[in-house]
Formats: C-alpha cells, structure tokens, sequence
C-alpha cells in the first residue's frame, strides 16, 4: 500500500514558479544582458525579480540565437579585467593601505581570483577582483 501511496504522489504534477529568459535577437558572447535584447516570461511578480537579479547585467559566457532560452549557467559577471592589462593591486592592513602595479594573468569578473603579476618583483600572487583594473590582495 505504501508504494502506491508513493508512486501517486512522485506522478502527481507538482506546481511550480518556473520563468524563462529568451534572447530577442542573437547573442554573441560577451553581450552584456538587458531589458532590450532579452524576453522574461513567468507567472509571479517575484519569479520577474529572481529573473531580473539573476540575468540583468551579467555577460554571456556563449552565444545564444534568436528565440532561445537562457540558462543561467551562460552567464556570468561581467569582465573587469583583461588578461595582460595593467592593473593596481591594493593591500589593506587595518588603516594602512599599500597600492602597486601588476599585470593580470588571468581574465575575471567581480569577486573571481585571478592570478596576477606584481611589476616591480615579478612575482606571481593570487588576488580577488573588486572593479575595473582593480584587485586586492590577501
């Protein structure tokens, strides 16, 4: 009796708040995602905001056509910095805060550590993203 019990409720459809983004227009990589090339459909205003956190603002990490979904493993934070750009690595120590220049190994959005070279030593150090050309160390 159990397992029938078990198999009615694992078959019963189960309502549940699903959105999808779609892309307007093809989307090549790189593409930052905005109001204006992507298409929201869901069912509840909160699924619109989940949807709006998620996507909105984030660059796609692969191109996507026309008409197709969005899944939010295609996206990522937007790049900030540049493999071989110069950047300025900070290192905060209570109220001290010492600045130098580096070159950046790796490309990374806001929050990604990256591999990155300090100009003056050459030593290779890992940092954390935190802005444009901008890494801090620790």
């Amino acid at each position: 009796m159990k397992i029938y019990i078990l198999a009615a409720i694992l078959l019963l459809p189960i309502p549940v708040e699903a959105g999808e983004v779609t892309a307007k227009t093809t989307l090549r990589r790189g593409t930052l995602l905005s109001d204006s090339n992507v298409s929201l459909t869901q069912s509840a205003e909160t699924t619109i905001t989940r949807l709006r956190k998620d996507y909105i603002g984030r660059e796609l990490n692969r191109t996507i056509y026309a008409g197709h979904s969005i899944d939010i493993s295609y996206v990522r934070a937007p790049t900030l910095i540049k493999r071989n750009a110069q950047i300025t690595m900070v290192y905060t120590y209570g109220s001290l805060q010492l600045t130098a220049k580096g070159k950046a190994l790796q490309t990374g959005g806001e929050g990604d550590i990256i591999s990155v070279m300090n100009l003056t030593s050459r030593k290779k150090i890992s940092a954390t993203v935190t802005g444009i050309d901008r890494v801090e160390v620790r």
